[in-house]
């Protein structure tokens, strides 16, 4: 009896202090979302020269507003970065999860494709041309 005491606190030692992050350091749950976030940050900063931001605070004023979104403080963001990239066993996951959420988005925005305006009755998505409505028949034409 005193065994399977002994056995269930060895137990709960092992399994709090495998979850225990040091202060600061923001959980997977947390850095899934962010680590997203922070992709498609860096995919408009990789853009801004196309979209005409030619500001340098650029990148700053994204990460700025990352961490405003998630009501975390940067120093907390800068640190579980720091951290979870010594401890790849633990970001591993955490990565494989953002990938997982960065694809699904993919195939969402593939799937969402604005038609493109037909131009001069010829649809520029299939390149085909449109029928036009017949001329108007002689008839219906009024001279004045």
């Amino acid at each position: 009896m005193k065994y399977r005491h002994i056995f269930y606190l060895l137990g709960i030692l092992i399994i709090t202090a495998c979850n225990n992050l040091p202060k600061g350091i923001l959980p997977a749950n947390k850095m899934v979302p962010i680590l997203v976030d922070i992709h498609l940050a860096e995919a408009i900063n990789n853009q801004k020269y196309n979209i005409s931001l030619l500001r340098d605070s650029l990148p700053e004023d994204l990460f700025l507003s990352i961490c405003r979104k998630h009501k975390i403080e940067t120093t907390d963001l800068g640190k579980s970065l720091f951290y979870y990239g010594k401890h790849t066993r633990e970001y591993m996951p955490i990565y494989d999860q953002v990938l997982d959420v960065l694809s699904e988005m993919e195939i969402k925005a593939k799937g969402d494709t604005i038609r493109t305006p037909t131009v001069g009755g010829f649809d520029l998505d299939t390149l085909k041309t449109k029928k036009s409505s017949p001329p108007p028949a002689k008839s219906d034409i009024k001279i004045k």
